[in-house]
C-alpha cells in the first residue's frame, strides 16, 4: 500500500510541475519563490527544484531549520532562508512567482492561511499554490478514509493506536475556501486518480 501511495504522490508532483510550467510559462530569468521547500528527506526526486531548470533563480525555504538545511544541502544553487510564510521578509511583488506545494493545510486556523494567503499575494506578481481537497476521501497525510472528519485530538490518538506518528493540527481546505484565499486567482482540481486529489490556486495581478 505504501508504494502505491508513493506512486500516486511522484506521478501527482509531476502533474503538479507541468500545470505549473504550461499556465506560468516561467523564463530563465524568472525570479521564484517557494514557500515551504524540502530538500532530499522530502523525497528528492519529486519536489519542485528538481524538476526546474534554472534553480539559481530560485529562493526557497521555510520555518523549520533543520528542513532549510536539508534543502541547501539537496539544492546547492538556490538561495536557501529560513522565514515565516504568514510574515514573509520581502518586498511586495518582489517575486514574478510564489510558488508554495502542500503547506497551506499545515497552518492549522483560518486566520493563520488567511494571512499566508495575503502574503503570498503580495510579495509575488504571479502564484502557484496546491493543497490537498478536503473533499478527497482518502486523507492525504494518513492515507485513510475520511480521517479529515475526525477532530484533531481523535486524529492523534487514533494514529498513535495505529502506529503512526501524529501529525500536528491539520486543517484541510475545499474549492470554496481556497476561492476566498486567492480571490484574484483560478481555483481547480487535479486529479491522478477518480477524484481531485489536490487544489490549486493560480493568479496574478496583471
Amino acid at each position: 500500500m505504501n508504494r502505491l501511495f508513493a506512486y500516486l504522490h511522484r506521478r501527482s508532483r509531476a502533474k503538479k510541475y507541468w500545470l505549473f510550467e504550461q499556465l506560468l510559462r516561467p523564463a530563465p530569468e524568472t525570479r521564484i519563490l517557494n514557500v515551504g521547500a524540502s530538500g532530499a528527506t522530502a523525497g528528492l526526486a519529486d519536489q519542485f527544484e528538481a524538476f526546474y531548470p534554472h534553480r539559481g533563480r530560485i529562493v526557497g525555504g521555510g520555518l523549520v531549520k533543520a528542513d532549510v538545511r536539508d534543502y541547501a544541502r539537496s539544492f546547492p544553487e538556490v538561495q536557501a532562508a529560513v522565514f515565516d510564510g504568514c510574515a514573509l521578509p520581502f518586498a511586495d511583488q518582489s517575486f514574478d512567482i510564489v510558488y508554495s506545494n502542500a503547506v497551506l493545510e499545515h497552518l492549522p486556523s483560518w486566520p493563520a492561511q488567511q494571512r499566508f494567503a495575503d502574503e503570498v499575494r503580495r510579495v509575488g506578481r504571479a502564484w502557484f499554490v496546491t493543497t490537498p481537497n478536503f473533499w478527497y476521501p482518502i486523507e492525504a497525510h494518513y492515507h485513510l478514509p475520511l480521517w479529515q472528519f475526525l477532530p484533531t485530538r481523535w486524529q492523534q490518538r487514533l494514529a498513535r493506536a495505529l502506529g503512526q506518528t501524529p501529525y500536528p493540527p491539520l486543517r484541510l481546505l475545499s474549492r470554496r475556501e481556497m476561492r476566498r484565499l486567492f480571490p484574484e486567482s483560478r481555483v481547480f482540481g487535479c486529479r491522478v486518480t477518480f477524484y481531485p486529489e489536490t487544489l490549486i490556486a493560480v493568479g496574478g495581478r496583471g
